[in-house]
């Protein structure tokens, strides 16, 4: 776990040197490759489906599992909106000048290293993750264990992305250990994590 955050940690600095206009062009061939890895996706999806079914779950808890091509175009069409969302680094959100002439001013700037554990809604993956990005944060993320292949394939398609505009993968990740023992060890780490954001009322 330490190693782990220990590597998104690191990948602040290489988020940090992004532009806003970089950024935005990642998260749009993000949304082209959620549509393009579909069947991919779909596939790792089918096997949460499978193991939610043998598990009981409610309909209305399936419902909320399952992905289709439907659901997936709507995902990529998410990320696009949040591309074209203004830049929120870089605002002045407040600024004074002191009577020596010293301009004094409040800067937006990332939080840092995001943890975000929510439940087994497979499209808060790459909304989160798309979030994230644009706000120059890095996402750590524990999803809910019935959608643990959907959430991991979205996170590859999108971490792959990443790789191929020569950025961290680990500025994407879900947590290696789902477990309720390694989201407690998660919230333990303030060295390397700078915010948990606790999503639903279910995700441990």
């Amino acid at each position: 776990m330490q190693e782990y955050l220990q590597r998104a940690k690191d990948a602040k600095i290489e988020l940090s040197q992004t532009t806003g206009k970089l950024r935005n062009d990642v998260l749009l061939q993000m949304a082209v490759a959620l549509r393009a890895e579909y069947g991919f996706i779909l596939e790792a999806n089918a096997k949460d489906m499978e193991y939610a079914k043998g598990a009981g779950l409610s309909s209305a808890m399936l419902d909320r599992l399952l992905l289709d091509e439907k659901r997936i175009s709507a995902m990529a069409a998410s990320i696009k909106t949040i591309a074209g969302l203004r830049d929120p680094l870089g605002r002045v959100l407040e600024g004074w000048t002191l009577p020596n002439g010293l301009r004094i001013e409040k800067v937006s700037i990332p939080i840092g290293v995001v943890g975000v554990i929510y439940e087994s809604r497979p499209n808060v993956t790459s909304d989160t993750a798309a979030l994230c990005f644009k706000s120059g944060n890095i996402a750590v993320l524990k999803g809910g264990k019935e959608a643990i292949n959907s959430n991991n394939a979205i996170a590859k398609a999108m971490s792959d992305v990443l790789e191929s505009f020569s950025l961290p993968k680990e500025i994407i990740s879900m947590l290696p250990d789902s477990s309720r023992e390694g989201v407690m060890s998660l919230v333990k780490m303030d060295k390397y994590v700078d915010l948990i954001i606790p999503r639903g009322g279910e995700s441990l």
